[in-house]
């Protein structure tokens, strides 16, 4: 009778340490995530999916990923006078935040010549490959192209409640075929390649909160 109650009571110990371990487990992260972290600022909650380098300037963070690979010159630098450098920079994204309506804001951090793709009724003209109507996730906007060579950017404008988020992704065409050490840059050790570039960046798009 002793050993059966024992076995009773034991079975019930682990049922209820089972029981408890489910209550206190912290919630599954993202995929490739150990520990969910995040960057705050007054208007944003960035989430934080790789090991960026943060710096928050003049109402912009800006989120760098780099590694440190053979000396090289920058594929954009047009004028000739960069110095030599081994750090390589494969994925930057860029935040901001402005209570500014949709047509203001794309003035403001576009350029002023914007302006020819206002409407009077504050609705934006569209032009393909240049200023297009995006979705990502469950964000809706505008995305502007703008660069040359494959130097440049596309700026995404996604309207908010409470105004708009620009986010920033800055192209890399050291890993395009416009460049002819392509395979040499893509097999650096730790380098994101652009497929990737392109699921991180539309995750941190998606699950970054505006306040």
């Amino acid at each position: 009778m002793r050993k059966t109650s024992f076995f009773v009571l034991l079975l019930s110990a682990f049922f209820i340490a089972g029981c408890f371990r489910l209550t206190v487990e912290k919630p599954y992260p993202l995929p490739g995530v150990i520990e969910q972290q995040y960057y705050e600022t007054a208007d944003l909650k960035i989430i934080l999916l790789e090991p960026f380098t943060i710096k928050d300037e003049n109402g912009t963070v800006t989120l760098s990923h780099t590694v440190e690979t053979f000396l090289h010159t920058d594929f954009c630098d047009f004028k000739g006078d960069s110095l030599p450098t081994t750090t390589f920079h494969d994925l930057t994204i860029k935040f901001s935040f402005t209570t500014l309506s949709l047509d203001r804001a794309l003035t403001k951090f576009g350029g002023e010549y914007l302006k020819e793709f206002v409407n009077t009724d504050g609705t934006i003209k569209e032009e393909t490959g240049f200023l297009e109507k995006t979705k990502i996730g469950d964000r809706e906007g505008y995305k502007l192209t703008q660069g040359v060579e494959g130097c440049g950017h596309d700026q995404y404008y996604f309207s908010t409640e409470n105004g708009v988020l620009i986010v920033q992704k800055n192209f890399v065409p050291e890993l395009t075929d416009l460049n002819p050490q392509k395979e040499k840059f893509s097999s650096i050790p730790g380098v994101i390649l652009p497929d990737e570039a392109n699921e991180l960046f539309e995750k941190t798009v998606r699950f970054t909160g505006v306040k």
